[in-house]
């Protein structure tokens, strides 16, 4: 296994430190560990440490190549910290599909509720609904008419004027 010279472990959710017999790889030239939950320090050795920080991305590591300074015990300071700075453990929900999803039932039990419960708001809803629906059907229907009108006088001004043409003759 000394000679190896690709290893690739990305994505397998290893969990724990990396072997420090990883260090004894002096032949490698492909090295990949992200997006594992590998924790604790980087061995060291000049093999581990010349790949680039996006080999170990995706893990909670420190030491060198990646940016994270390693604490005096050589683990990770986010993963002693229980993942944040006062040792309470992160909430792993995601507070941006919660909002949505308490938007549109707010919204849409406030639209709703009342129309369905209310009978004197449920008809003015569909009343106020109808003569929109109205409104917008004559305001097409003028705008179709109009267009038709500018047609009907570009056509009758066009045969109009047929004889009355000052065209260069053609020779």
């Amino acid at each position: 296994m000394e000679v190896l010279e690709t290893l690739d472990l990305s994505m397998n959710r290893f969990h724990g430190e990396i072997p420090s017999s990883f260090s004894n790889l002096n032949f490698l030239n492909h090295f990949n560990l992200s997006y594992n939950n590998l924790t604790g320090q980087i061995p060291l050795s000049t093999q581990l440490q010349s790949f680039d920080k996006f080999s170990y991305i995706g893990n909670h590591l420190c030491g060198p190549p990646v940016t994270k300074t390693c604490s005096r015990n050589g683990e990770t300071p986010d993963v002693t910290n229980g993942g944040s700075s006062g040792g309470k453990k992160r909430s792993k929900l995601n507070w941006l599909y919660v909002s949505i999803v308490l938007g549109f039932v707010i919204g849409f039990w406030g639209v709703v509720a009342p129309l369905f419960f209310i009978r004197s708001w449920r008809f003015a809803y569909y009343q106020k609904l109808e003569q929109i629906g109205d409104k917008l059907y004559v305001f097409w229907a003028t705008i179709v008419k109009d267009e038709k009108d500018v047609e009907t006088d570009a056509r009758s001004h066009a045969s109009h004027n047929v004889g009355n043409c000052h065209c260069p003759k053609e020779r």
